[in-house]
């Protein structure tokens, strides 16, 4: 009788250690998104864009964290370009809305690419 308390002891051993060997944990980073070629080259522009430009959180905007989206009809009214605000003609329903950073706070930018010559057209202000 002595012997069958072993096999309950070795189990519960057993269970206990599994339950505590660290889990493998799989997150979908920002560097698993899959982007075609030229919006990885928009993508590109839109960092060096913000290297280059005067906005005032630029050193902290993690170029790590990517979203893409389309433009819609009405985008180009909250385009700014270098020179201003764009003009209508500026930004169409296939251009790329590229936000880079965390948008929790205000340490990122969104840059707004045109998907045919992945350069950029512009920025949208943070609001």
């Amino acid at each position: 009788m002595k012997k069958y308390w072993i096999i309950p002891l070795a189990l519960l051993i057993l269970f206990t250690l599994v339950g505590c060997a660290p889990k493998k944990i799989t997150i979908e980073t920002p560097t698993q998104i899959s982007l075609s070629s030229e919006q990885q080259k928009a993508v590109q522009n839109s960092i060096e864009y913000i290297k280059n430009s005067e906005f005032t959180s630029k050193d902290r905007i993690d170029t790590n964290l990517i979203k893409i989206d389309t433009a819609e009809e009405n985008t180009w009214q909250f385009v700014y370009t270098d020179s201003g605000k764009a003009e209508e003609s500026a930004v169409d329903s296939t251009d790329w809305i590229i936000s880079l950073g965390d948008r929790s706070g205000f340490d990122f930018a969104v840059i707004v690419c045109d998907s045919t010559t992945t350069q950029v057209i512009g920025y949208m202000p943070i609001e």
